[in-house]
C-alpha cells in the first residue's frame, strides 16, 4: 500500500498546535473545577448527614440564621479583627 502524503503549511501546523494547547488548557481547568466540585459535594453530603440529627439541625439554624427560641435573646459579639473598615 502506498502512503498518502499530505502537505500542510507551517502556519497550519502552528494553528493546529495552538488549538491543541487551548484545548489542553481548557481540559486542565475543567479537571481542577471537577475536583473542587467533588469537594463541595462531599462537604454538602456531610452537612446533610449532620442535619439529620435534630440537635445539629437546631444548632445550624441558630448559628447561620440567628434563629432563637421565644424566651431567649441573642447577642452577636464581633471582634475588631473580624470587622471590615
Amino acid at each position: 500500500m502506498a502512503k498518502k502524503t499530505i502537505s500542510i503549511s507551517v502556519e497550519e501546523k502552528l494553528k493546529a498546535l495552538y488549538d491543541l494547547q487551548c484545548v489542553d488548557s481548557e481540559i486542565d481547568q475543567l479537571i481542577i473545577k471537577k475536583e473542587k466540585l467533588k469537594q463541595e459535594i462531599s462537604n454538602d453530603q456531610k452537612l446533610i448527614n449532620d442535619l439529620k440529627d435534630p440537635d445539629n439541625y437546631e444548632a445550624f439554624a441558630r448559628e447561620n440564621f440567628f434563629m432563637k427560641k421565644k424566651d431567649e435573646e441573642i447577642f452577636i459579639i464581633e471582634f475588631k479583627d473580624s470587622i471590615e473598615n
